[in-house]
């Protein structure tokens, strides 16, 4: 499998002293959809602009295709880019829109003709090429984008939030249509986003990112069972993981938290803890009713407010001073200051390190190896 992508310790600074990128290191194969997913601010559009050749870098090497492209203009590199905001130009109708960059190259004519009527076709706007961009939807605008980087049949794809201006609906219908584009072309495909459920839904591989220093890259479901720690384990799901502050004993083996809520631990876990607090974490859906349960959590609490979202509830409550969700199957219809029951299997906490924050013990469910680093 040829390496399409090599970042080697990237590093970008605009004033030579802070670094906005710090030390990324991943290699990207070829036809693999990678996703870099992080908070708003935390670098990930910049670290996309500089493989694109549209920002500099400042240290480390990039790679495309196992050549050095560091110094290698953005028409030089042979790949191609779809914005957030389409970049269509006004003036031109969807066919003109998608042929442009292959017009631009000196494409024959009959060669630009196919490709536009075989992109047009796998993206579904055979009925619109005559239009004009204001002629057309938001989800139209964007497979215009789409198609006009199919037909310039370059190896690499970047995009950039593509999806941020579509409503939630046609969010969900081009995430399925984007990755089945890229899996029928075999296109490498570098995606940014700051939704972690794009991030799960699309990707092969995740690139997890905050202020401009990498966190864990794997497969999605590895970053979600196997989170490297507490940052990474509240972002990657929906609703986030409940965490909350607890102590340790050592003399009994115990972890309290919430009003003395007693977490019993063996020797062997008790040994991988370090100090004398710690946080516990547990995700939403992890959370039920106690039957059939294994080492069950019990709780009383209160509930703050039930959302009902059709085939499941999220249900907000307090646990010492933490708000926790959980997230049921099906309609639950509590009301706010209702004392109910709930439980949760120690077997599926989380401890994470007061300090550090790095994961110190994860549930025995896990089954696929955290990547850090180059991976």
């Amino acid at each position: 499998m040829k390496n399409h992508v090599e970042l080697n310790q990237l590093c970008k600074s605009y004033d030579g002293q802070t670094f906005v990128i710090e030390d990324v290191g991943v290699t990207i194969h070829e036809g693999e959809f990678f996703v870099l997913v992080g908070p708003s601010g935390c670098g990930k559009s910049t670290l996309l602009r500089m493989i694109a050749g549209l920002e500099k870098i400042s240290a480390g090497e990039l790679k495309l295709y196992e050549k050095i492209a560091n110094h290698l203009s953005p028409s030089e590199r042979e790949l191609s880019m779809v914005f957030q905001n389409y970049a269509l130009y006004p003036h031109l109708t969807v066919k003109e829109n998608i042929v442009f960059g292959l017009k631009v190259r000196k494409v024959k004519k009959l060669d630009r003709e196919a490709r536009c009527i075989e992109a047009a076709e796998m993206l579904g706007l055979i009925p619109y090429l005559d239009r004009k961009p204001r002629e057309l939807s938001g989800g139209q605008r964007q497979r215009v984008a789409l198609a006009r980087a199919v037909v310039s049949k370059t190896k690499l794809c970047l995009m950039d939030e593509p999806l941020s201006n579509l409503d939630a609906k046609l969010r969900a219908q081009m995430r399925t249509e984007i990755r089945h584009m890229q899996q029928k072309v075999g296109m490498t495909m570098v995606y940014v986003t700051h939704d972690q459920v794009e991030a799960m839904t699309m990707g092969d591989r995740i690139m997890v990112l905050r202020d401009g220093i990498v966190q864990q890259i794997g497969s999605p479901l590895a970053i979600y069972n196997n989170p490297v720690n507490r940052f990474v384990a509240t972002f990657i799901g929906s609703p986030p993981m409940n965490v909350s502050r607890a102590t340790i004993d050592r003399v009994n083996g115990s972890i309290y938290f919430a009003a003395n809520q007693v977490i019993q631990l063996t020797e062997c876990e008790l040994k991988k803890l370090s100090g004398d607090t710690i946080f516990v974490g547990v995700r939403p859906e992890c959370i039920g009713k106690r039957e059939g349960m294994e080492r069950p959590i019990s709780l009383e609490v209160e509930v703050d407010s039930s959302e009902l979202l059709g085939n499941e509830t999220v249900i907000s409550f307090s646990v010492g001073e933490s708000v926790w969700k959980a997230r049921w199957s099906g309609q639950w219809r509590h009301q706010q200051g209702e004392k109910i029951s709930i439980s949760f299997s120690q077997d599926k906490l989380f401890l994470f390190d007061c300090e550090t924050e790095e994961t110190l013990l994860a549930p025995s469910f896990r089954d696929e190896v955290v990547h850090l680093g180059i991976s």
